[in-house]
């Protein structure tokens, strides 16, 4: 059992985070099983900090995602898990680090890299086969789309 007060000091420490740029306007805030591994602490005790800090406006929930940051997030920077996902093979898309014949990484090894779930990943894959920068080959895996 964690000692009376803990949710005040994990509410601090997420105060510190925020003032200090490493949890950014718009950036999403780690989940409250994040938050609970991290500390050793029960979910409810991360929810009660969670909860002074959107009664703070410092934090806002966000349904079916999660908790953000409040404020905007720089011009075109992803927030959710998935969009951070699909600007990372983005970049390595546009660096060339792909080429045209080798597949790009499949979900279970984006999962392993990314500690997010598999939707995470499907959902950062759909996004670019919209965007037209990747092709979906059942049974093969995702690759480059030809330009």
């Amino acid at each position: 059992m964690a000692p009376r007060g803990t949710y005040r000091q994990i509410a601090d420490d997420l105060r510190v985070r925020i003032s200090s740029g490493s949890l950014a306007a718009g950036a999403m805030v780690p989940s409250e099983l994040t938050i609970a591994e991290e500390r050793s602490v029960s979910r409810g005790t991360v929810r009660s900090a969670l909860a002074l800090l959107v009664d703070e406006g410092l934090i806002e929930v966000v349904p079916g995602q999660g908790r953000r940051v409040v404020g905007k997030a720089g011009p075109g920077a992803p927030t959710t898990a998935w969009e951070r996902v699909a600007e990372v093979l983005r970049q390595r898309l546009a660096s060339g680090e792909v080429s045209p014949s080798t597949p790009l990484p499949s979900e279970a090894d984006l999962v392993a890299e990314f500690d997010v779930s598999r939707n995470t990943v499907r959902r950062a894959y759909r996004q670019l086969v919209d965007d037209g920068l990747v092709v979906i080959r059942h049974g093969a895996g995702a690759f480059p789309a030809p330009r």
